[in-house]
C-alpha cells in the first residue's frame, strides 16, 4: 500500500492542473522534458494532423469499395398528360363504381401525388489509376505525418531543455547578484568604520552606498528574470504559469566528442522533417498521376432499381424497374480541364522538390551553426572560469589595500564589478554551451520516440505506417518519468 500511495503521488505530480502544481515542485531535466512531451500543445496538434492523415488514407481506400445510394422525392403532379391519357378518368370512374361494389382503389391511382424511390449499388472497376494513386498519395501523407509528429517531439524536447537551462542560468545570476550585494554590504561596513575614525572621505561612503543600491537593483531584476524563466518553462511543460517550480539539476560542462562532419552525416540520415520532405515529393508525384487519370475512361459495375406510386414506397404508377450492368464514362473533350489540372499538379510536385532541397540546406546550416555555437561556448567556459578566479583575487587584494589605506575606493568598486561581470559571463557560457548542445541534438534529429531512418527503411520494405512505427520505436527514457501508478495487487 505504501508503494501504491507513493506511485499515486508521483503520478499526481505530473498532472498539470493538480493541487501539487499550485504548491510548487522540483524537477530534473528529464522530468521537465517528460512533462513537455506529455502536455505541450505542439505535440497535441501534430498528433491530430497524424490522425487526420490516417483517416484520409481510410477515405482513399474505401472509395474503391461498394457504395449504395438511395434517393426519394414526393411531388404534386397534374397536367394534360394525365387527363388526355385517361389516367385520372379511370380513377374517377373507379371511385364512382366503388359506391355500388367493392373496388380495389390502389389499382386506380389518382395521379395527383407521386413518390419516386430509386436505389443504386455501384463499385468502380477501372478509374484510369485515379483511386490507386490517391491511395498512394494518402499513404505517403500518413508517412510524412508520422515523421512530422516525431519532429514535433524533438522540437518540444529542445524547447523544454532550453527553458530548463534558462531557469538554471537565471538562478545562478540571482546567486551572483546576492553575493555581490553581500560583498558591498560588508565593504560599506568597513568604509563606514573608517569614515567614522576619519581615515576616508565621505565621498567613499556615498560612492559605496550608490554602488550597493545599483547592485540591489540588479538583484531585483535578476529575481524578476528568474520568475519569468520559470513561467516560460511552466508554459512549455504544460503547467500553470504561476506554478512555483525549481530545477534540481546543476548547469555544468560535459565535453562533446563528435566532429561536425559526424553530426552532419547523422542529421542528413535521421532528421525526420528532412525525410518527411521526401515523402511530400512522393505524395505530390502520386497526385500528378491521379490527375492524369482524367485522360482515361471510368468503368463501374452498377445495379439500379426504381419505383413510383401514389404513396410513400408505392408502386401503383406502373413504374417499377431494375437494371444490372456496366457503366462507362469518358470525357473525350473537357475543354482542357484535365490538362490544366495535370500542369497544376506538376507545379506542386516541383515545389515539393524545391522544399526538400531547401530542407537539406537548412539542416546543414542548423548543424553548422549549433556546432560552432557549442564550440565557442566551450572555449568561453575555459576563459571565463579562469577570469572568475582572477577577478575574485583582484577584489580581495583591492579590499585589503583599501583597508590598509594604500588603495582607492574606486579601485575596489571596479574590482567588484569585474567579479560580477566574470561570474555572469561564466554562467552565460555554461548556458550557451548546454543550450547549443541541445540545439545540435535537435538539428541532428536525435530520436525521442522513433528513429526516422529505421522508419523510412521499414516503409520502403513495404510495411504499413503502424508496422513502420513499431520497427522504428526506440527506448524512450522520458516515458519512465511518467509511468502510471502501480496496482496494489493483480486482479
Amino acid at each position: 500500500m505504501k508503494k501504491f500511495l507513493a506511485a499515486l503521488t508521483a503520478a499526481a505530480v505530473l498532472l498539470p492542473n493538480s493541487a501539487l502544481a499550485a504548491e510548487g515542485m522540483t524537477l530534473t531535466l528529464d522530468e521537465a522534458i517528460a512533462l513537455a512531451l506529455k502536455n505541450n500543445r505542439l505535440i497535441e496538434q501534430a498528433a491530430e494532423d497524424r490522425e487526420a492523415a490516417r483517416w484520409n488514407l481510410s477515405v482513399a481506400r474505401r472509395q474503391a469499395g461498394v457504395s449504395l445510394s438511395w434517393s426519394s422525392s414526393l411531388n404534386r403532379i397534374g397536367g394534360r398528360y394525365y387527363r388526355n391519357t385517361g389516367r385520372r378518368t379511370n380513377h374517377d370512374a373507379a371511385r364512382a363504381a366503388s359506391k355500388f361494389q367493392d373496388v380495389n382503389m390502389s389499382l386506380y391511382p389518382s395521379y395527383e401525388n407521386e413518390n419516386i424511390n430509386s436505389a443504386t449499388l455501384s463499385m468502380p472497376l477501372y478509374t484510369g489509376g485515379r483511386l490507386e494513386n490517391q491511395r498512394e498519395a494518402a499513404r505517403y501523407g500518413l508517412n510524412a505525418a508520422d515523421l512530422s509528429l516525431e519532429n514535433s517531439r524533438q522540437e518540444v524536447k529542445f524547447r523544454a531543455a532550453q527553458a530548463y537551462y534558462q531557469v538554471l542560468r537565471q538562478a545562478s545570476l540571482v546567486t551572483v547578484q546576492e553575493e555581490a550585494v553581500q560583498l558591498l554590504q560588508e565593504h560599506l561596513r568597513h568604509v563606514s568604520i573608517q569614515y567614522e575614525v576619519g581615515t576616508v572621505a565621505k565621498s567613499d561612503v556615498l560612492a559605496t552606498t550608490v554602488q550597493l543600491a545599483n547592485s540591489q537593483q540588479s538583484l531585483n531584476n535578476a529575481q524578476g528574470d528568474y520568475q519569468t524563466a520559470v513561467a516560460q518553462l511552466n508554459n512549455i511543460i504544460g503547467l500553470p504559469v504561476s506554478t512555483e517550480l525549481a530545477a534540481s539539476d546543476k548547469i555544468n560542462f560535459v565535453h562533446y566528442n563528435l566532429s561536425e562532419n559526424d553530426c552532419l552525416e547523422y542529421a542528413l540520415a535521421h532528421r525526420p522533417d528532412g525525410i518527411a520532405a521526401t515523402y511530400a515529393i512522393k505524395q505530390a508525384h502520386a497526385q500528378t498521376s491521379a490527375a492524369k487519370s482524367g485522360y482515361r475512361p471510368n468503368v463501374s459495375a452498377v445495379v439500379q432499381g426504381q419505383m413510383s406510386g401514389e404513396n410513400v414506397f408505392g408502386a401503383n404508377h406502373n413504374a417499377e424497374q431494375w437494371s444490372v450492368g456496366l457503366q462507362m464514362q469518358w470525357n473525350i473533350f473537357d475543354n482542357g480541364v484535365t490538362g490544366a489540372g495535370v500542369q497544376q499538379a506538376k507545379a506542386i510536385e516541383r515545389k515539393a522538390e524545391s522544399i526538400a532541397q531547401q530542407r537539406i540546406e537548412t539542416i546543414q546550416l542548423e548543424v553548422h551553426s549549433a556546432y560552432i555555437a557549442m564550440k565557442t561556448a566551450e572555449k568561453n567556459i575555459q576563459v571565463t572560469a579562469a577570469a572568475v578566479d582572477k577577478a575574485e583575487e583582484e577584489f580581495s587584494i583591492a579590499q585589503v589595500r583599501y583597508i590598509e589605506g594604500v588603495d582607492t575606493n574606486l579601485n575596489v568598486m571596479n574590482a567588484q564589478e569585474k567579479v560580477v561581470e566574470t561570474r555572469n559571463n561564466y554562467f552565460s557560457a555554461l548556458y550557451n554551451f548546454n543550450t547549443s548542445r541541445a540545439q545540435l541534438e535537435k538539428a541532428m534529429g536525435v530520436p525521442v520516440a522513433i528513429d526516422a531512418l529505421l522508419y523510412s527503411e521499414a516503409e520502403q520494405s513495404g510495411k504499413s505506417s503502424k508496422k513502420s512505427l513499431e520497427a522504428a520505436a526506440v527506448e524512450n527514457l522520458y516515458d519512465e518519468q511518467t509511468d502510471e501508478p502501480e496496482k496494489p495487487f493483480d486482479e
